[in-house]
């Protein structure tokens, strides 16, 4: 076994569990079949992070035998804890159903409709139902004609639609328009509405067109962005920027990047792939300057329009992609007292990116891991550019399913 997944199905399969029973409704489709996309209809919470810590020392010593790891910290919500949410639309021969698109092995051609999902807030579920019901009315049409994926994001408290569309005509505006009239009066936490052109093929949604120009989303009704706190901190973002689909575990893990990273106020934090500023703004405060670096454009706007919100006059926000010839311009001028923390997508840094990192000889790198089976040949390359993973600190920032994030903190290894 190589995988992180493969060392934690083997403990779940070892446990030789019975399915648990779900709550009314839970975990299985609107036919009544249980839905086995994630852990939950198989296991509490619970028994499945003791798995996942079970599985973390496999894996760890069987990859990184000398890296000191600590255990993995627990998701404050175990289920019920996303804060984005998605159902991809499709065409059957009853109309159009909202449902997941299944395994990626053997997707159901008419998608999987679960009637709710426990890894994500009841609320939504509810949505969803209303939604479907009413793209099945006549007056829906021209929208249901044209969607692909109907979006959840936002917080616990308050949440914005996107609706993903092959393409913004004005009778699927004027559709939209009086399905948000109905659907905010039913769920007043519903705080905007918007769409989105985007591809239609896929598993995926919101990213595919996200570089091309202004004009693509457009808001229906509501706020223009949306909201998280962290930290005591207000943050302001756009629908398209990134967000971590778990709140409830933010503060530790930033909490937790400021503690490994162990800024000292003389010295400059290099945030790469910095999103709407979340590490770079929460951690403003332990360092001289913070310079924040990400390609996607609303995400630089959000990330500067929020250091201005709480009155950071020591951020700054670059938009550029992360490429090696990037890293070698941002960080010449850098001195050993400095950090840099990345936070890449889950395909990994592209080439160059580590070893241009390392060039500059930062005292310490947090890189920050959303997908484990990166992991190994990430951390050789570091090990290869003359930088030792000091310690390790895992988060369960997806439960229900096989992934975890890692913290990992670096540092030249002469010292």
């Amino acid at each position: 076994m190589e995988r992180f997944e493969e060392f934690l199905d083997a403990e779940i399969r070892s446990a030789k569990l019975q399915s648990r029973r779900p709550e009314a409704g839970e975990c299985r489709t609107s036919d009544g079949r249980p839905c086995r996309l994630c852990y939950a209809g198989v296991v509490d919470y619970g028994p499945e992070s003791a798995f996942k810590e079970a599985a973390l020392q496999k894996f760890w010593s069987h990859h990184f035998p000398t890296v000191p790891r600590e255990p993995l910290v627990a998701s404050p919500r175990g289920r019920g804890y996303r804060t984005v949410s998605k159902r991809k639309a499709f065409a059957t021969r009853h109309g159009l159903r909202l449902g997941f698109v299944g395994p990626a092995d053997n997707p159901p051609p008419g998608g999987l409709p679960v009637v709710r999902c426990a890894i994500e807030p009841p609320a939504h579920a509810s949505v969803y139902a209303h939604l479907q019901d009413d793209l099945l009315r006549p007056r829906s049409e021209p929208l249901a004609e044209t969607l692909t994926y109907v979006v959840i994001k936002g917080n616990y408290h308050e949440q914005s639609l996107i609706f993903n569309v092959r393409g913004i005509t004005p009778a699927v505006v004027k559709t939209l328009n009086a399905l948000s009239k109905s659907v905010t009066r039913t769920f007043p936490a519903i705080t905007g509405v918007f769409l989105f052109e985007g591809q239609d093929n896929g598993r995926y949604y919101l990213e595919a067109r996200e570089r091309r120009p202004a004009g693509v989303i457009r808001k229906i009704y509501g706020n223009r962005e949306l909201l998280v706190r962290v930290s005591g901190r207000k943050f302001l973002y756009p629908p398209l920027a990134f967000s971590q689909v778990n709140e409830s575990i933010l503060d530790a893990f930033v909490g937790e990047a400021r503690s490994l990273l162990n800024l000292q106020r003389r010295g400059v934090l290099y945030d790469l792939y910095c999103g709407y500023g979340l590490f770079a703004l929460s951690l403003a405060d332990s360092a001289r300057k913070v310079i924040g670096v990400d390609l996607a454009h609303p995400s630089v706007a959000a990330a500067t329009a929020n250091a201005e919100r709480l009155n950071l006059t020591n951020a700054r926000f670059i938009r550029s992609a992360i490429t090696a010839e990037t890293v070698e311009t941002l960080l010449k001028r850098s001195r050993r007292e400095d950090a840099v923390l990345l936070d890449p997508p889950r395909g990994g840094t592209a080439e160059g990116v580590i070893e241009g990192i390392a060039a500059q000889k930062p005292a310490r790198v947090l890189h920050i891991f959303c997908n484990s089976d990166i992991l190994p040949a990430e951390i050789g390359r570091w090990a290869s550019s003359g930088y030792m993973a000091e310690k390790a600190v895992p988060f369960d920032m997806f439960p229900g399913t096989p992934s975890v994030e890692v913290l990992v903190l670096l540092s030249p290894a002469d010292g």
